[in-house]
């Protein structure tokens, strides 16, 4: 550059107020604030009315369970089964007290997958004694709360969903990331189902088998009848045959029957006993006959 020369300076001077702007964020006004505020609640009881239509509409649809009327509580359908544990969860206890006390005001069993009727109590006193087997089973409740189901056993399933159930409203909560509900034992029914279809399972092979059976005999009784031969030992079964030569040693040559010492005295192959010969008892019979005969 020649002497004498200045650098030349850009007329654009920068301005520290833009670089203070991007780094720094406004601070919002008081209107401003107020209006964020007003759309947050705005929003939350709009979700709000959403969960309790929600759960309005999955009360009108779990009045009307069981869907089969061959299905039981302790059977229900898989369909229902998915249907109230999909409704129930944005429910609150108190939203389920609400159902059962509709379902007992049409007379049915508060339980939400039983079709039986409620039932009835004579509400002669405010308390009532209920004894069992046990002596555990021995309580003292009250008639209204005997008269929400058909038996103990759906009150003791109605309640078990209950108490998964949790206070805090769906609306305050990520009620969609909570664990699945589960009915009274529902593993066992699992278990009990995937063995039944087992046995149907064997039940049908078993059948198929003795079908094939029954078949290959009529066919059997079609080749007799018609004479052929070639069918019949097709059809026929096997039978194996294994023979089997005795082994003995060479033929003996017959021997006369030997006469022992004694046998003289047997009777049909019988000695008596003290009859067994030897040489001095025939000597001492001899002589006994010599002397009779010299007597005489």
């Amino acid at each position: 550059m020649p002497s004498g020369v200045q650098p030349r300076k850009s007329i654009l001077k920068p301005s520290s107020t833009a670089f203070k702007d991007a780094s720094t964020p406004s601070t919002p006004s008081p209107e401003e604030r107020n209006r964020q505020a007003a759309l947050h609640h705005a929003n939350l009881l709009q979700y709000r009315k959403d969960i309790e239509a929600r759960n309005l509409s999955s009360t009108e649809t779990l009045l009307d369970l069981p869907s089969s009327p061959s299905a039981t509580s302790q059977q229900p359908s898989t369909a229902d089964v998915q249907t109230v544990k999909d409704a129930l969860q944005t429910f609150q206890p108190s939203d389920f007290d609400a159902l059962v006390e509709e379902r007992n005001i049409d007379h049915r069993c508060g339980y939400i997958l039983c079709s039986q009727s409620k039932r009835r109590q004579d509400h002669g006193g405010k308390y009532r004694i209920v004894t069992g087997k046990r002596v555990r089973d021995f309580k003292v409740v009250n008639p209204k709360d005997l008269g929400r189901w058909c038996s103990d056993e759906c009150g003791k399933m109605a309640l078990y969903l209950k108490v998964q159930l949790t206070e805090e409203p769906a609306w305050t909560r990520d009620w969609q990331a909570d664990k699945p509900l589960e009915l009274y034992n529902e593993e066992e029914r699992s278990a009990k189902s995937h063995d039944i279809g087992q046995s149907m399972s064997s039940v049908v092979v078993t059948a198929e088998e003795g079908r094939r059976e029954n078949m290959q005999e009529r066919m059997k009784d079609l080749a007799i009848e018609r004479g052929d031969r070639t069918n019949i030992d097709r059809v026929a079964t096997k039978v194996a045959i294994r023979v089997k030569e005795n082994e003995h040693g060479g033929r003996r040559s017959p021997r006369p029957p030997s006469r022992e010492d004694g046998e003289e005295w047997a009777i049909e192959g019988y000695v008596p006993k003290g009859r067994h010969g030897t040489k001095r008892l025939l000597e001492q019979q001899e002589e006994d006959v010599a002397d009779i005969l010299r007597t005489i």
